[in-house]
């Protein structure tokens, strides 16, 4: 088999042991396009599941090419995604996770429109299915249409809601922007700036990937104080380094003052909390608070009241969460 393949399937894993082989067999059950490079990547697991890549892989007799690959140490979301980007040997790189399903028919899809595109395109989405923990579909949850941001000016006006377990990407933005930088786990948002400023992106009408509920977002509705605390300094730690993320790559691409314009006002939010959260008790935590600063007062008192007493903060999250399922019938 020697014809080039036309884009790479990349499986990124960590510790999904139980929903691993699920994600495997849609991964090498692409239909319609051939071949494909398939690669199964492995972030230091302490579980079985490098090993039962393995297994899939062995026992593959498909027309795909497949390569199994771990990570001495975990390097986390960003590192994960970096290693692979240049492990890759196709232009288009699709992403999923280790705990989803991609639809038989996804790859060639996306293929079909990058190529349909003249390869411009820099990033494809495309609509999923919500599928509960256990496996159960829920329903389709739709994403904005990409084409309707032809500019950053139009994403400084409104930033596009898409989910980065349905999206796939050049490797050409690694290149021009270099790899993304510590701490970036919402790697989707950061790639579609890139692609804005590059060879601009789209979305596919149609659900191509099954979304599986139970990470990090929906463990952490399991709200006590303590885990509050956690939620709130792992969160602060992403949207700092997206932030950053978006002022170095729009200082690249000669649009750092459309960027810092649109999103200043939350970016001062972001390091108000983090000050909070350094501060090393509840007095230094309200004199950060009380001191002058862009952010609105009330704001800023609402979220030292939060960060001092968290167990509040975490029953009114727990209500708030509740009420939300219930209007919503128990789905998103």
């Amino acid at each position: 088999m020697n014809a080039p393949a036309r884009l790479t399937l990349v499986v990124l894993s960590y510790r999904q042991s139980t929903t691993i082989d699920a994600a495997v067999a849609s991964a090498l059950g692409q239909v319609g396009i051939a071949p494909i490079d398939i690669l199964l990547s492995d972030d230091a697991s302490p579980d079985d599941t490098h090993a039962r890549m393995l297994a899939h892989a062995a026992a593959y007799q498909g027309p795909h090419r497949v390569t199994v690959r771990r990570n001495p140490v975990n390097l986390g979301i960003e590192g994960h995604i970096n290693t692979v980007v240049e492990a890759a040997q196709t232009e288009l790189i699709v992403m999923m996770a280790g705990d989803d399903i991609s639809l038989p028919q996804r790859a060639a899809r996306v293929a079909q429109v990058w190529e349909s595109s003249g390869k411009q395109l820099d990033l494809i989405a495309s609509d999923l299915v919500d599928m509960s923990a256990q496996g159960e579909d829920l329903g389709v949850l739709r994403v904005d249409d990409l084409a309707q941001w032809r500019s950053v000016k139009d994403w400084a006006r409104r930033r596009p809601y898409i989910v980065g377990a349905a999206h796939a990407f050049t490797k050409r933005l690694h290149t021009r922007f270099g790899p993304l930088q510590p701490g970036v786990a919402y790697e989707d948002q950061a790639h579609l700036l890139r692609a804005l400023c590059g060879g601009g992106a789209c979305t596919i009408a149609e659900p191509l990937v099954r979304y599986r509920r139970g990470g990090v977002s929906d463990r952490m509705r399991e709200f006590s104080g303590e885990r509050f605390m956690a939620w709130m300094r792992r969160l602060n730690r992403i949207h700092v380094a997206l932030h950053e993320q978006w002022h170095h790559d729009a200082s690249l691409a000669g649009c750092l003052d459309t960027v810092t314009e649109a999103t200043e006002r939350e970016y001062q939010r972001e390091r108000f909390i983090a000050a909070l959260l350094a501060a090393p008790g509840a007095w230094a935590r309200w004199r950060i608070a009380l001191q002058p600063s862009p952010v609105k007062t009330d704001w800023r008192l609402r979220k030292a009241l939060y960060l001092t007493w968290p167990g509040l903060a975490a029953a009114i999250r727990a209500g708030q969460s509740a009420w939300r399922q219930h209007r919503h019938g128990g789905t998103r």
